[in-house]
């Protein structure tokens, strides 16, 4: 049963009231405000806290309001509102007969983002930094979970008056807002679950993740020619783990930013590794040719890869965008662990090694179980020094039914942290369901919608309760694996010609290695936040503008030696690049105009320009 005291038969009717707060500037009509609510309802005239909410209005007045889209955000810990943009991007296609609802659960964002001093800085182990996290929040710690986070959320559309809503929510906000079609199943008029995985969790040793990390690395591998893992990527992987056992590789590399960075590949950091894989596709994309290069003595690929993912000392971000401290409170109580609940602090280590020893061999692999469950960032032990809860308080009931509300639920194949075996529970309990499998894609994939594919499948399934065509779901574009990293001019395989074409091999080989070089810059994109990096061998590059980015490369190198200056262009909504450069290779210069498309499997590369009076005439996989 639920620990939620029924509501007075006085207040059923009350509708809570609205403190008004001033919107952010130039955004749609919309009212915002903050809406008080208990702190624990245990006790509802005890303490209250502030739930923050912003309501932008359809852009049609004059007629009917048809729903309203309650828009949930991830993590737990992240903030609704910090991440507005790309939900008014996703809400604006069906905004002219629908409201959009954004709010912060509590302990996120505006509503009294949570804040543990055990986390301003990275100097202690993740599970130690926990646990004094638990002593600083205190016994209202308890108070932070998916169940009383839900009825906020309830709160608030009854504050507004909302009656029929069409629910989003993507990756933890999924969790939610399954727990909030369960508890409130008549407010619902339809249900969307991006990247999604069962209440009230999943494997507690994330053996669910390894399994969908295996196959991530296999169908990254099989899905692109010239992938240098051959038929057994996890053996590969497994090569280089044994031998990181006994000697861990270290060395300075750049991380995304650009910034130089002593790292150490060891199992530790080449799990971070792996589970990054659901953000950075840089991961699938590089990670073959990275440790091949590691074993021939070239060890910076594998670094930088390495200083990309892994967790780094130093500040802990804005606790409005994302909280760590909100993070631990709701997955340590809502989640199942490898130990009974209410298991006291001291005695939960026989009950780990009880249950890591209960998995079939390989489970894991090619990392054991001890590695793949003692990561120092957010791992399966994350709430090892995390206290019991003092109450129960479920996300729902386990007896509670799901409910007949049409419901679609997204997720990519190449999801390693809400795997699609996850996704397909899900499927199972909802009775009024789809599920669209997006190839190729990682996780959460109608926001930001890179493909043009999952944005207008949850378009057309709001308006119609129904997605419609969702072929394109298996025309998204392979991740393109990087065949190698060349240390020498003559390692880099030559484009092809095209009619018209008078280059030589070694002008093949110069204008693939300048491509080479701009996808590479691309792809750092993905985990850049500062605006600039560095390439792989060397040189500058930075980037600046929205939907169409344009960079500028100076003396980036992909193989030593050979420097691309120049501008590329990207248009993200199309996934169309155009580069103008000059590529630089001894006493070799080669004015080159390239075209691709990153939204297109098996792309072909169009490479032209001059080297030497001569005309080039090239084509090529699209790196």
């Amino acid at each position: 049963m639920l620990s939620v005291q029924a509501t007075p038969p006085a207040q059923v009717n009350a509708r809570p009231a609205i403190i008004r707060s001033a919107c952010p500037r130039s955004r749609p009509a919309a009212r915002c405000g903050f809406v008080r609510v208990p702190l624990d309802r245990r006790h509802p005239d005890g303490r209250k806290i502030r739930i923050y909410f912003e309501h932008y209005f359809r852009t049609q007045r004059a007629v009917l309001r048809t729903a309203t889209v309650l828009s949930i955000e991830g993590g737990p810990g992240f903030s609704t509102t910090a991440d507005r943009a790309a939900r008014l991007q996703l809400w604006r296609p069906i905004s002219a007969h629908r409201d959009l609802l954004l709010v912060d659960l509590r302990g996120t964002g505006r509503s009294g983002a949570l804040n543990c001093r055990a986390f301003r800085r990275h100097i202690l182990p993740y599970v130690v930094r926990a646990g004094r996290c638990a002593a600083q929040i205190g016994p209202k710690r308890d108070d932070y979970d998916t169940s009383q986070s839900v009825q906020d959320l309830k709160a608030v559309v009854d504050a507004l008056g909302l009656h029929r809503l069409d629910v989003y929510g993507d990756s933890y906000g999924s969790y939610a807002a399954q727990a909030f079609a369960i508890r409130y199943p008549g407010l619902l008029r339809s249900l969307v679950l991006d990247g999604t995985y069962q209440l009230p969790g999943s494997d507690p040793a994330f053996a669910d993740l390894a399994r969908s990390s295996q196959s991530a690395l296999r169908l990254a591998c099989e899905r692109r020619p010239g992938c240098p893992a051959g038929r057994d990527p996890l053996a590969l992987l497994g090569r280089l783990l044994r031998h990181v056992r006994r000697h861990p590789i270290v060395g300075t590399a750049p991380d995304a930013d650009g910034t130089m960075t002593r790292v150490q590949a060891d199992p530790d950091t080449l799990g971070q590794l792996v589970q990054s894989g659901f953000y950075y596709q840089g991961v699938w994309r590089d990670i073959f040719a990275a440790t091949r290069s590691a074993f021939a003595g070239d060890t910076r690929p594998l670094l930088r890869l390495v200083a990309e993912t892994e967790t780094t000392d130093g500040p802990n971000g804005d606790p409005r965008e994302f909280t760590e401290s909100l993070y631990l409170s709701v997955i340590c109580h809502d989640y199942p662990e490898m130990w009974p609940m209410g298991t006291p602090v001291s005695q939960r280590g026989p009950f780990i090694a009880s249950a890591l020893a209960s998995y079939p061999p390989g489970t894991f692999a090619p990392f054991t179980a001890k590695e793949w469950t003692g990561l120092d960032y957010e791992g399966a032990l994350a709430c090892l020094n995390w206290p019991p809860a003092a109450f129960p308080d479920p996300p729902v009931s386990p007896s509670a039914p799901y409910p007949h509300v049409p419901t679609l639920i997204l997720n990519g194949d190449l999801d390693n942290i809400t795997p699609l075996a996850d996704a397909r529970v899900v499927a199972s309990r909802f009775p009024d369901s789809t599920l669209v499998v997006m190839q190729n894609s990682g996780h959460v994939t109608a926001l930001l919608d890179q493909n043009d594919c999952a944005a207008p499948i949850y378009e057309r399934f709001v308006r119609d309760l129904t997605p419609g065509d969702t072929s394109c779901a298996h025309r998204t574009p392979e991740v393109r694996v990087v065949p190698r990293f060349p240390l020498t001019l003559a390692g880099m395989a030559p484009a092809h010609p095209s009619p018209g074409d008078r280059s030589t091999v070694t002008d093949r080989r110069i204008a693939a290695a300048g491509a080479a070089a701009v996808a590479d810059v691309l792809q750092r994109w993905w985990a850049n936040l500062s605006g600039s990096g560095v390439g792989l061998r060397g040189g500058r590059w930075s980037y600046g503008g929205g939907d169409l980015t344009t960079f500028t490369l100076h003396d980036v190198a992909f193989v030593p030696g050979v420097k691309v200056s120049g501008t590329v262009t990207w248009r993200y909504s199309t996934g169309r690049v155009r580069a103008d450069v000059v590529t630089r290779a001894g006493g070799e210069v080669e004015r080159l105009h390239m075209a691709w498309s990153l939204q297109v499997r098996a792309a072909r590369g169009r490479l032209s320009g001059t080297a030497g009076g001569r005309t080039l005439r090239l084509h090529m996989l699209a790196p």
